[in-house]
């Protein structure tokens, strides 16, 4: 009888640690850049679904899912914790601006070699 519970408690914790391990997030890369449906006579605040994008991005940011971004050149970039390639996808891509082409959005697995933290340098 011993043998069992230590068995099942075995099982229990390899278990827990299996499912630990499948439901980790893991980060990636969000590139955008303006799509088809940008209109290059408008400024940004004045594209169709702009505001709905930045109500999404802040949704995200305060859900913890966005773990930082940035803007270089005409290009924005977001950092996104999933559970999957395919998760990430889906966040993404519920996004009415990217779905109607406003912006072009291009996710990838982001593989840190350097771990850090980034801020904006502050004015003296």
């Amino acid at each position: 009888m011993k043998k069992v519970v230590i068995l099942l408690g075995l099982i229990g914790l390899f278990g827990i640690s299996a499912v630990a391990q499948s439901s980790a997030d893991s980060l990636y890369i969000v590139t955008y850049t303006t799509g088809t449906s940008w209109d290059n006579t408008k400024p940004p605040n004045e594209q169709s679904y702009f505001k709905e994008h930045s109500a999404n991005l802040s949704k995200l940011r305060k859900e913890g899912v966005i773990k930082a971004g940035a803007r270089y050149g005409e290009k924005g970039m977001i950092f996104i914790a999933a559970s999957s390639l395919q998760a990430a996808r889906e966040i993404i891509f519920a996004d009415q601006a990217v779905a109607t082409k406003l912006f072009n959005a291009d996710v990838q697995k982001l593989s840190v070699f350097y771990d850090g933290c980034i801020e904006r340098p502050r004015k003296q």
